[in-house]
């Protein structure tokens, strides 16, 4: 590769990098025009990341890299690219994303107090996700994986004078930091067992047996929590719909490319290292099924329209971890990419409605589709795509994962996806079906209008991906053609291997999601409401159960937030009476000391001389131990002594 073309590669996630720094250090200069620096840097970086993907086409992975930090014997650290079929494809999709989200935001954020702030950590969010994706080793990888949940942090509490908004933030920052210090532990691990931590070559060396057995599940299941963490799965999923707080397209971005991703992306990337450990694939496939299964579950309930698209994220990274865990590599990362365009899709809808009528409760809107009608659409599309009905994009992927699991005989795991399926099918059109039909509940609805067109363009887009991105990689795709014909590039760019496709299944999977549907459509259609109502009374402890998150939060702030908090206060009591009362009490017992002492500082010299005498005197019995001295001394002392009261009487 020439240097020219490393430049290049190199430029992908340093140009995201340095509108940060632009835009940190004279947004206020550039005011407004913040957007269209943003938009420029990632439309730029996009075509870069094209090319890259051509390159590995054409040319094989791309791979340098130069020395980082030398330990000497110690070994040492690198720091390059690499962009292998895996992170080539993930480029694309992170810089098409944020370009789509940087367009959007321009209105969304129109008027905001740190408009050029906001588009400066945005930026910093992409760069630091596109280091993550090119990353060769684990120590490149963590050093951005940081970054990363930096800057959900700053993005997430972007509106910090809002309280839950500012609480939101922390809890993200705190709960993530449980998974990101597993995987530091992790990753200590494989570089004390193999001497390295670029990630072919440890698994090199747990192929050849230099790490296995216990100390390789250790490891693995470490590194998974670290993924459990960013990707927001059982029991660390808390943080993610409370994240909601922050605005719209941050939202997008997290669910779709780059935070939540991050952990999909890690275990995709280290998956020939997870399978060498049978135990944690397994630990992996039934935490991913539970987490998609659960996360469905709590969004049946919820009457925020965000908070709802959210647990779905869950749900479907849920849907990728069970995947990956039962060795269906390609479903597991089909879904990801797929899961990018109608997943940023449905956030970017949420954010039409929300900048309509500034309201996020469904029960709120009502009569949307006719004044609404472009995110009507668009919404729909994506819904339907989140339900995998044929012939959308989420059909393909969701196929290959209920499939797999079907032909690899976890059964358990089958009948979780298919129920997931069902349930995932109900409240995203749960939600629609109130949102958008019937007539206005509030005034807000009923001046509601479609958002200007830089934010509905960029709808219409992610929609047509929605509806044509699983479309590579099916024999159909072959008849268009061309340089590489689709199921070529999906063979050896997105690593779908030839598939004996299911009619059965996929007509199972579809008509389950279709039944979804249509119960939703039968409980929340115009003038059936009492059908919910009536439910919602029946089952009122489930509908609380659901709608408290299954108690996990409340179980959390019982034990680890509660017990956090009597901790600080037994310390902030030991500090004010332990610490400060032994100091205070210290300087109290000097200052006694010195007043009673005081009167020994008469300025007489034979007051000071006969001072010396008693020391020296004390010092020889001390050292001689001798009575003799002792008695002399004491003799000594007395007569001193009474000179020295008489001389100052």
């Amino acid at each position: 590769m020439s240097a020219g073309q490393q430049l290049l590669i190199l430029a992908i996630p340093v140009l995201p990098a340095l509108a940060f720094f632009v835009l940190a250090l004279f947004g206020r200069l550039i005011g407004e025009n913040a957007q269209y620096v943003a938009v420029f840097v990632n439309a730029t970086a996009f075509i870069f990341s094209c090319f890259a993907l051509f390159l590995v086409i054409t040319d094989g992975p791309i791979s340098f890299s130069v020395s980082w930090i030398d330990l000497g014997e110690g070994g040492s650290f690198s720091m390059g690219v690499l962009i292998d079929e895996l992170a080539a494809v993930m480029i694309v999709v992170v810089t098409f994303v944020s370009l789509m989200i940087n367009l959007y935001s321009g209105a969304f954020m129109e008027g905001d107090s740190r408009y050029a702030w906001y588009f400066a950590v945005l930026n910093l969010f992409t760069a630091s996700m596109l280091g993550l994706v090119i990353a060769p080793n684990f120590i490149q990888l963590y050093v951005f994986w940081e970054l990363v949940g930096l800057c959900s942090y700053l993005l997430i509490g972007h509106w910090f004078e809002k309280p839950a908004a500012r609480d939101a933030a922390q809890k993200a920052f705190i709960v993530t930091r449980i998974g990101d210090a597993a995987l530091l532990v992790g990753i200590l691990i494989f570089w004390r067992a193999t001497g390295t931590t670029s990630f072919a070559e440890i698994s090199q060396a747990a192929q050849a047996g230099f790490i296995g057995g216990l100390l390789l599940t250790a490891a693995l299941v470490l590194v998974f929590i670290g993924a459990v963490g960013k990707s927001a799965q059982f029991p660390l999923h808390v943080w993610l719909p409370d994240a909601m707080e922050g605005p719209t397209p941050v939202s997008a971005l997290i669910h779709a490319a780059t935070m939540v991703a991050a952990g999909v992306y890690l275990v995709a990337r280290t998956y020939d290292i997870f399978v060498q450990s049978p135990a944690a694939m397994l630990i992996v496939a039934y935490i991913g099924g539970f987490t998609a299964l659960m996360a469905a579950t709590m969004a049946l309930v919820k009457k925020d329209i965000k908070r709802i698209i959210a647990y779905s994220t869950v749900s479907q990274l849920g849907y990728m971890m069970m995947a990956l865990g039962i060795g269906a590599y390609t479903a597991g990362f089909f879904h990801l990419y797929n899961h990018a365009f109608f997943k940023a899709l449905l956030f970017l809808g949420a954010g039409s409605i929300i900048y309509a009528m500034t309201s996020y409760n469904i029960f709120d809107m009502g009569g949307l589709k006719r004044r609404m009608p472009i995110t009507f659409w668009t919404m729909v599309i994506a819904g339907l795509s989140l339900a995998g009905i044929f012939p959308l994009a989420g059909f393909w992927s969701k196929d290959l994962i209920v499939a797999g699991a079907f032909e690899k005989h976890y059964y358990i795991l089958f009948g979780m996806a298919l129920v997931t399926v069902f349930l995932t099918a109900f409240y995203i059109f749960r939600a629609i079906f109130v949102a958008f039909l019937g007539e206005p509940r509030t005034e807000a609805a009923r001046a509601a209008v479609d958002p200007p067109g830089v934010m509905t363009v960029p709808m219409v887009i992610l929609a047509a991906l929605s509806i044509g991105s699983g479309w590579i990689g099916t024999p159909v795709a072959d008849l268009f053609g061309g340089f590489v014909t689709p199921s070529e590039f999906a063979a050896g760019v997105l690593a779908i291997e030839e598939h004996a496709f299911s009619y059965a299944l996929a007509a199972l999977s579809v008509a389950v999601g279709l039944a979804g549907i249509a119960l939703a459509y039968a409980m929340y259609a115009p003038g059936r409401e009492h059908v919910a109502e009536s439910a919602y009374r029946r089952f009122r402890p489930v509908h609380a159960f659901l709608d408290r998150r299954w108690y996990i939060d409340d179980l959390y702030n019982a034990t680890f937030v509660r017990g956090a908090m009597a901790l600080g206060v037994a310390v902030r009591e030991f500090d004010r009476r332990g610490l400060d009362g032994a100091v205070t009490g210290l300087g109290r017992a000097v200052s006694w000391t010195g007043e009673r002492l005081r009167p020994l500082q008469t300025g007489g010299v034979q007051n000071y001389a006969l001072f010396i005498v008693i020391s020296v005197l004390a010092l020889a019995a001390v050292v001689l131990g001798d009575a003799l001295i002792l008695a002399a001394g004491l003799l000594v002392l007395i007569i001193l002594g009474s000179i020295a009261v008489g001389v100052r009487l």
